[in-house]
């Protein structure tokens, strides 16, 4: 077995900065698989000159999935309810024609959602979107209390509403917890799906806002995933094995595969959950750095899943200090392949993230409620002067593909790609 080249033979054939900028074009799958070449290699991520290489290729790379691509801008006014929770009461969706944010154009979105009864009178809520990224050209809009989805293709202005499942009818409909999960694409047979679960309590009363953050589950009789099909316009049952509890609604989507931050079955842990929509399996669980528990030390930690130049990613802020940190996954189901990239500097004009843009450039709502955007992830400025955002509010930042796409008013069985990050 030959021995393994040691740094001072590597220094005298190849410049550091040379050797440097080499490595730092492979990705971070490659990279972690190359740490058992030699003891150098092995410790590249701790060399701050190489990280410095590396991110500066890393933001210089505009991934192809970003191409004809535009921002939405997403505002959700809420509305006191009850207990310290709110309910969203207006729905604003805006398409942004520039990174500052400043041309703003409201859309016209489905107003379909008067359709169904509200079972909580006064409010009547407008839609959500289901994940943060359009799929495929079309956007998933919901409405929790009505329980109403609608496909909606934002540049052709088509839109189809997806019949009730056929498991909220019946006596005990309004007792059932539903939770939508999951809006994708089935690239094999060139159609969308809808995922989403319902818990069953064992007591007829119950039923918990917080339900979803509590880690008993005795509460529950059972644990059911639906699965909707655009080909079948129907609803049916899946026959999958998950039963983690979800921290976060917000879904991200890549590649025919949908990712959540969930809560794994051992007390303030977290894992990343994948669903193959292809398949209509879960395919793997990925364990998360362990600064990602809930309280690291006497700071709180929350996080946020994004995508950055194609890669998942995953933005972890310190509240306790103000600064962010943003790690790169190099490869799904392996815990190790976190790599801390990133880290955005305290400071005290910064409050959470909302999006990332086509260039890797950051978007933060500022503690004084205006949108801020972190260039390069380096330098910091206000961005949307006229935005009205009070705290109420909650923004977040949507990629949209701007050409024009097939008909989602066609057959079920024709439907083709319409939108996507």
């Amino acid at each position: 077995m030959e021995r393994c080249v040691d740094d001072e033979k590597v220094g005298l054939h190849i410049p550091n900065d040379l050797f440097f900028s080499v490595l730092s074009k492979l990705s971070i799958k490659s990279l972690k698989r190359f740490e058992c070449v030699c003891k150098s290699w092995s410790l590249l991520f701790d060399n701050p000159n190489f990280m410095k290489t590396y991110r500066k290729s890393f933001l210089t790379k505009i991934h192809p999935y970003y191409d004809d691509t535009s921002l939405l801008l997403h505002i959700t006014n809420k509305a006191p309810l009850f207990g310290g929770h709110y309910i969203d009461e207006t729905f604003e969706l805006y398409s942004v024609s520039n990174e500052r944010l400043e041309n703003k154009v409201k859309l016209d979105w489905p107003n379909v959602m008067l359709d169904r009864p509200c079972p909580l009178p006064g409010y009547d809520s407008g839609f959500d979107v289901l994940g943060s990224v359009s799929v495929q050209g079309t956007l998933c809009l919901f409405c929790a209390f009505r329980k109403n989805i609608v496909l909606w293709n934002p540049s052709t202005k088509e839109f189809k509403l997806i019949p009730p499942s056929p498991f909220d009818s019946g006596s005990d409909s309004d007792k059932i917890y539903v939770l939508h999960r999951g809006f994708g694409y089935d690239h094999i047979r060139g159609h969308y799906k809808v995922l989403r679960h319902r818990r069953f309590p064992q007591t007829s009363d119950y039923y918990d806002f917080d339900v979803e953050l509590e880690e008993d589950k005795s509460s529950f009789a059972s644990l059911v995933w639906e699965i909707y099909s655009v080909r079948s316009n129907s609803w049916k049952n899946l026959d999958v094995d998950m039963h983690h509890l979800s921290i976060e609604c917000e879904q991200l989507y890549i590649d025919g595969l949908s990712h959540w931050l969930c809560r794994s079955g051992t007390p303030n842990k977290k894992c990343l959950v994948s669903f193959d929509w292809s398949n209509e399996v879960f395919r793997t669980t990925t364990p998360l750095p362990p600064e990602t528990n809930y309280s690291n030390g006497c700071f709180w930690v929350s996080s946020q899943l994004v995508l950055l130049n194609g890669s998942i990613a995953l933005i972890l802020a310190y509240e306790g200090t103000l600064a962010f940190h943003i790690s790169i996954l190099g490869e799904l189901g392996v815990k190790e392949s976190w790599t801390k990239v990133f880290i955005i500097e305290p400071s005290p004009s910064l409050g959470y993230p909302i999006g990332v843009g086509r260039k890797g450039d950051d978007y933060m709502i500022s503690q004084a409620h205006k949108i801020k955007l972190i260039s390069s992830l380096e330098t910091t400025r206000d961005v949307a002067a006229d935005a009205k955002i009070n705290k109420i509010a909650a923004e977040r930042l949507l990629l949209k593909e701007t050409h024009t796409l097939p008909s989602l008013l066609g057959h079920c069985l024709v439907l083709g790609v319409l939108l996507g990050w």
